[in-house]
């Protein structure tokens, strides 16, 4: 037997008939026990296939999160490569303050031509 299968369920155990001995139990009594063993084995098969619709939908999520990450992985490395080539500085150089006065010079035109600087 397989360790993840189960040979009972509340309907085998419900249907069970037990072949009658002289010295026996009381069949009434056992007919209340496997009831009652029947009930729980009902609300074990109910927990079990909640349980497995609820891996699934976990499986599901992982794997989308994976392909977020992978894709966002592949933004970063594409992000990475395009600022790679910025210097950083902390120094202020006039041809830096010259390439912010253009900007703004540039920024004035496009706003006097109805453009709006941030939407391109």
């Amino acid at each position: 037997m397989d360790d993840n299968s189960i040979s009972l369920n509340s309907k085998k155990i419900l249907m069970k008939v037990f072949t009658p001995n002289v010295r026996g139990y009381d069949p009434d009594e056992v007919d209340d026990f496997l009831d009652q063993v029947a009930k729980d084995y009902q609300s074990f098969e109910t927990y079990y296939e909640d349980c497995q619709k609820y891996i699934a939908d976990l499986e599901t999520q992982l794997r989308r999160y994976k392909d977020q990450i992978a894709s966002s992985d592949l933004e970063l490395a594409r992000l990475k490569k395009r600022v790679d080539g910025i210097k950083e500085s902390d120094t202020v150089t006039p041809a830096n303050i010259e390439y912010l006065q253009r900007i703004d010079r540039l920024e004035k035109a496009l706003w006097r031509l109805g453009a709006d600087p941030s939407k391109i």
